[in-house]
């Protein structure tokens, strides 16, 4: 009997911690759900495809693998992905129009960041061979290069300060820690239970360090530099921008917005003195305090937007309404069109978003002095 107790003993401490895991720590079962033995599964074999390295993954590479859960979860969701990073989606559309006559396009590989998922019709950029600012292998990029598929305690799983992913066997360091922020849900579907969609008053509440992370691979990509637009970030508002981002409601009430209820999902910002334990993503309306701070994802999406550069609107329209996808544009289809705003709604007036923090912007809403609460 002794020793038939010790036996379950054994199991039970060996079989325990397994089972309380999540699935990135690897929980029951997780390791088969991603990789396979000896490079086969169910008798067939699986050719070890993709970035250089990889191995044993089911999907072949490492974003068709993680894809295989999380498109369903709206990070490839057709357009219907509306979460704070994007849908990666939006990398297999492009859109033509014309401009006096002459056909201008919007390529998807210049959507967002180009995940390497043959499976998905996702290729590597074909433009830019390493990261814009930074020197990350284009072909290299993927869903890992930013998550650490194993788990770490960090926010989405993200690498940190002296970690980084595997390039050519080696890792690429990454000099700044992961940033701190409390999401939503992981299913980014629209109304979808235990939703991650994003709105004015249900989203990511960031706290800090955003673009120093992003800093890990494009570097200071915009101060002054070659690229032709700089623009500080991972810097405070100051009470001028924080009382124009509160004041602000539309092109149509440029002055009529109150702290409580200013925050737009659409240009976030960092709240460095935000409690995320006592946060509550699912209800949060309030606009920045002058400490606060703006950073690359207060423009940018982290995965991809129907928009040049992953931008959270489009950049090149002077107004809302005339962003492309267009009515009219080669390559878009309706529902196209009708997401790509998620379920934002605007007036016919409305201009740039970067009114939103910009008197000088024009439509921007004018204060009395920068200064005033």
């Amino acid at each position: 009997m002794a020793v038939r107790g010790s036996w379950w003993l054994i199991a039970a401490l060996v079989l325990a911690p397994a089972s309380a895991r999540a699935f990135h720590d690897g929980g029951v079962a997780a390791c088969a759900s991603c990789h396979v033995m000896h490079g086969s599964q169910d008798g067939q074999a699986v050719p070890a495809v993709g970035l250089t390295g990889e191995t044993l993954l089911v999907g072949g590479t490492a974003s068709d693998t993680c894809l295989r859960c999380h498109a369903d979860a709206g990070q490839f969701a057709g357009g219907l992905g509306f979460g704070p990073g994007g849908d990666f989606y939006w990398l297999t559309r492009t859109w033509t129009w014309l401009v006096g006559g002459v056909p201008v396009s919007s390529r998807g590989e210049a959507h967002g960041h180009n995940v390497v998922a043959p499976a998905h019709g996702l290729a590597a950029d074909g433009v830019r061979t390493v990261a814009p600012g930074g020197s990350f292998p284009s072909a290299q990029l993927g869903c890992t290069s930013c998550h650490d598929p194993h788990g770490r305690p960090a926010f989405r799983l993200l690498y940190g300060a002296g970690e980084g992913p595997l390039v050519d066997g080696a890792r690429f360091l990454f000099g700044a820690p992961a940033p701190l922020a409390r999401g939503n849900g992981m299913v980014t579907l629209g109304g979808a239970p235990a939703a991650g969609d994003e709105t004015d008053s249900r989203h990511t509440i960031y706290k800090s360090g955003f673009s120093e992370w992003c800093g890990n691979c494009h570097g200071l990509y915009h101060d002054e530099g070659p690229q032709g637009f700089s623009h500080p970030s991972g810097e405070q508002l100051e009470a001028g921008r924080a009382n124009q981002y509160n004041r602000y409601v539309s092109a149509e009430d440029p002055l009529g917005g109150t702290v409580a209820t200013s925050y737009w999902g659409l240009v976030p910002f960092e709240a460095p003195a935000v409690d995320l334990a006592a946060a509550d993503p699912a209800a949060s309306t309030s606009g920045p305090a002058a400490s606060d701070r703006v950073s690359c994802l207060s423009c940018h999406r982290a995965h991809a937007t129907p928009f040049r550069a992953a931008g959270r609107w489009d950049f090149d329209a002077a107004l809302i309404a005339d962003s492309h996808p267009a009515t009219g544009d080669a390559g878009a289809t309706a529902s196209d069109i009708a997401r790509k705003y998620y379920g934002y709604t605007f007036v016919p007036t409305e201009g740039t978003l970067c009114r939103k923090c910009h008197r000088e912007v024009p439509g921007g809403g004018v204060s009395p002095s920068p200064s005033t609460p």
